[in-house]
């Protein structure tokens, strides 16, 4: 997976996913597909999502701290929320081996 490397508060942050980050916005209720119904709450979960692999000293608190100052620098905290969907999707695009071309393996199914 891809990382994105940001500066804020001239601190520098490397922010990420993984699975672990994963099940923390699943376990925090977050779907795709209800994006629309929820949207402040999943783009706050989102943000704070990418601190979670390298920045464990980043809590909820301080991150929507750093999305405001991100903001007033003049930078765009939603670009930094596209590229967490786009991770996020990228995942299950993987998990599910949804894009690969060579999904014609044959699996021996028995009966139990």
């Amino acid at each position: 997976m891809r990382k994105l490397k940001l500066k804020i508060n001239d601190k520098d942050y490397t922010l990420e996913m993984n699975r672990d980050t994963i099940k923390w916005l699943e376990s925090n209720g977050f779907s795709i597909e209800d994006f629309d119904k929820k949207p402040v709450t999943y783009y706050d979960l989102l943000w704070l999502s990418l601190f979670l692999v390298n920045h464990k000293d980043v809590n909820p608190s301080l991150a929507l701290k750093l999305m405001d100052s991100y903001k007033e620098s003049g930078k765009n905290p939603a670009k930094v929320v596209r590229f967490a969907v786009e991770e996020y999707q990228s995942f299950m695009s993987a998990l599910a081996d949804t894009n690969s071309i060579m999904n014609d393996e044959e699996l021996e199914i028995i009966e139990a």
